[in-house]
Formats: structure tokens, sequence, C-alpha cells
């Protein structure tokens, strides 16, 4: 017996071997094959709940053909041409052109953006808003903690469904799984329709891998207002702003983009329920009284025509004067940091923030693997003192980015994320001051002091960072 187990684990690396290395990057696939080599069954098991690509897929042709209709209401469809009107143009038009392969979306001008920083006054908001919603209340986020938090928004909710409000909520089974089981139900029975994305049962016939998630926060009230950003509905320490608490960005649209914002809604609530949502009140006439340009970028495994990655990496090399990224996760592939490189070499001043001590170890130590070849190339690294969550991107004043997408490998590729591409200066630099206040919160890194590191944490750093295509 000890014979045939011998030999079954030198088979499992053998055939798993081109299975492997078909199916993934070089890196991806060597990080893989390490693990299987060296612990065969382990690794077999690890590989098939995370390394398969197997995603529910319900998109049916009934589906696409209405999704496709959708997308093509007039209303809805004014692209970058809107873009000539303003004093900016020329490098608007430029970044437009150049994000407009990533994403199905077009871009949307007349919109309203307000960017809130602190996490208790975006609660009080959503909650105020959906305490004035008259038609429908839409939520979708990653995390619904049954908390004080996520108390208070469902009584909101429950309230709004009392005045005739019709409410959905929509969460990911793992990021809310503890929800699912307490309070679910609860909401159900006082009128909220409820779903699961993505639930991670090998019984079901739809399965899906544990790490594929839906990572998206979106909060649409009455297809006028909507939320999005890196906050979901937990209690957190905000403690009203300090360095060392807890940091979220959000952005409040109104305006046509919350059109765009609620088709998201309306194609993962299919996704989770096969329903498609057909309320008259969904898409209302917009307000066109703002000034902001959007493009609404989904992206994640179920529609593989958008990489966000892809784009990210566009953009960087699009930049001529300045970037500032902000993200509590920094895993860079290759060409990601081959672009950061080169922007740096070719003058443009490149600023990362990224927490100083991270809420998850590994991540952390990979993270700082990576930090000796940026600092060579000349990008200017920044310790936040706090945990830093906000997921942003700017570029030279002309172009932000919000969302909910980290900066690692999870949500490039395996993560269901939602992304704000913002156009104009007024817009951007809104953005970019909010940067720049957690740079202030930062402490800069020395590139000396962190040389003369001990040997030993740089070579643990640097074992963990072959990790990196897994996390």
């Amino acid at each position: 017996m000890a014979v045939f187990w011998d030999i079954l684990g030198w088979l499992v690396p053998l055939v798993m071997l081109p299975v492997v290395a078909r199916r993934h990057t070089p890196g991806a696939s060597l990080a893989w094959l390490i693990l299987i080599f060296f612990t065969p069954w382990l690794g077999l098991v690890l590989y098939l709940l995370i390394g398969e690509n197997i995603v529910m897929r319900r998109s049916t042709k009934c589906y696409c053909e209405r999704i496709r209709e959708v997308r093509a209401l007039d209303r809805l469809s004014r692209q970058d041409r809107m873009l000539h009107s303003r004093p900016d143009a020329g490098r608007c038009l430029w970044l437009a052109h150049l994000t407009e392969p990533f994403t199905c979306m077009p871009i949307i001008d007349n919109n309203g953006v307000e960017f809130l920083d602190d996490g208790r006054t975006v609660i009080e908001r959503l909650v105020a808003d959906i305490e004035n919603a008259c038609d429908h209340v839409h939520l979708l986020f990653y995390i619904f903690n049954d908390d004080e938090v996520g108390r208070r928004v469902a009584e909101a909710m429950v309230k709004a469904v009392e005045r005739g409000v019709r409410c959905r909520l929509l969460v990911d089974a793992f990021g809310s799984r503890g929800m699912m089981r307490s309070m679910a139900n609860r909401l159900m029975d006082h009128g909220i329709e409820f779903n699961a994305l993505m639930p991670a049962n090998p019984f079901r016939r739809h399965l899906s891998r544990f790490d594929l998630r839906n990572h998206r926060k979106l909060a649409i009230i009455d297809g006028r207002i909507a939320y999005t950003g890196s906050q979901n509905i937990e209690h957190k320490d905000y403690d009203n702003g300090r360095a060392e608490a807890w940091h979220d960005l959000m952005v409040r649209v109104t305006g046509p983009a919350v059109l765009k914002l609620q088709l998201v809604f309306c194609e993962d609530w299919y996704l989770a329920s096969e329903v498609f949502l057909e309320d008259n009140g969904l898409f209302p006439e917009p307000d066109l009284g703002g000034t902001a340009a959007i493009r609404v970028m989904p992206s994640g495994p179920e529609d593989p025509s958008t990489t966000l990655r892809d784009l990210m990496i566009a953009v960087i090399f699009g930049a001529r004067e300045r970037i500032i990224m902000t993200s509590p996760y920094f895993i860079p592939d290759e060409p990601f940091l081959v672009a950061l490189h080169l922007a740096a070499l070719r003058g443009v001043q490149v600023d990362l923030i990224i927490p100083r001590t991270a809420d998850h170890v590994i991540v952390g130590a990979v993270a700082r693997a990576h930090f000796e070849r940026l600092i060579k190339s000349g990008v200017l690294i920044h310790l936040h003192r706090g945990l830093l969550h906000s997921k942003t991107m700017s570029v030279d004043e002309t172009l932000g980015i919000i969302g909910t997408a980290n900066f690692d490998h999870r949500s490039f590729f395996l993560h269901a994320e939602l992304s704000l591409l913002l156009y104009g200066s007024d817009v951007t630099r809104g953005l970019r001051s909010k940067q720049v206040h957690y740079i202030d919160q930062s402490e800069s890194l020395d590139p000396v002091r962190w040389r003369e590191r001990s040997r030993l944490l740089r070579s643990r750093d640097e074992i963990l960072k072959l990790l990196s295509p897994l996390l």
C-alpha cells in the first residue's frame, strides 16, 4: 500500500504538469507546480478548490440580448464626443481613447461627484438617502455584517419597504456569510428581496471557486443616486479621520452615470437569481446638472472582455507628469512593475501609498519584497500610519480612478470589481486632494534605511514573494 501511494504521489505532479501549464501564466504555473511537486495531495486539493476557473456562467442567450438592449438605449450612449467642449478636451480625449478598448461602457458626461472619506459620514448619508427613497433601493456589497452598521442600514431598508419602496440586497456569499446565517431570513420576512452571489459549494450545479468573489460595493437609490468605492457595510474604527484609524474612500454620484451603475446591479442580480429586473422606475430620466465625465468599468471573471490590469498599465504609460496610487494590498505582476519602472525613468513622479502595517501579514511581506525594485526605479513609497483601504489612481490631474479593486492578482483577474474612470481636471483634482492628504498622514520610505534591513527580514520577504501569483 505504501508503494501504491508513493506511485500516486509521483503521478499527481506528472498529470498536473500539462494541465497547470496550459491554463495559467508562466509565473502562476510555476507557483502551482512547486506546491504540487512538494505536497502532491495538498496541492491537488487546493488547485481543484481555487485553481480552476469554474465560474457560475448563467449568461443565456436571452440574458445577453436583454443586456445589449439596455446598453444600447440612446439616452445611455453618450460617448466621449461630449468631452470636446471641455477646456482640457485634448488631454481628456486622448485618455478617453486610450481607455476605450478595456470596457464595454461609454463615457457619460454631466454627472455630479462627491468624495466621502469618513466612513461614518458615508453611512449617515446612505441611510438618509434610503429614508428619502421613493421607488427602489438596491445594495450590492462584498461584506454586509450583522453589526451596528449593518443593522442600521437594514432598519432603513425595512422602513422603506413599509412605505412601498422596493428594496433589494445582493451580497457575496463568502464575504457576508455571517449575516446570511443571522440576518438574511429576517430581512426577507420584512419584504426585502435578498440574493447571494458565488456560493462556494461543491454540491451545487454551478460550482464557484472559493477565491472567485464578487468584491463590488454599490448602492443605488431610485436610479438617481449611487455610491461606490472601498467601503463595506460593517463597523470599522474610522474615529473622525484620525491618521491611525481605518480609511475608506467612497464617491456619491448623481446624473446619467447612475443608470450605468444600475445596469451593473441588474447584471449581478440576474447572475444570482436568473431574474432580469424590469421595473419601470429603474432607469429614470437623469439629472444633467453635473460637470463630471465618467466611464463605469465593471470587471471580473464572468466578463473576460474587460481587463483591469491592462487598463492600469495603459494609463501608466500615458502619464506625463505624476501618478498617485493608493491601495491596501499591493502585489503587482511583472508587466505592472515594468510600467511603473518605465514611467519613473522617463521623469513621471510616481507616488505609491500603502499601509505601514497590512491587516494580512503575508500580503504585507510580499508587498515589501517589491520595494527594492521600485525604489531603484525612482518610485516614491509612502507608508500610511493607519489602515488605508482606499483604492485609487490619479494621472496628471486629468484622469482619476476610484473603485473596489486592489493592485493585486485577485482584483485584476479573479474578483468581480467595479471602477469609475473620472475624466477632467476638476474631478481629478478632487480625488488627488484626498490622495495628497493620505501622503500627509504617511511616512515616506527612506531608501537608505530600507537597504539596511537585516538579511533575515529580506530573505523572508523574498521567499514569500514566490506566492505572488497565488495571492
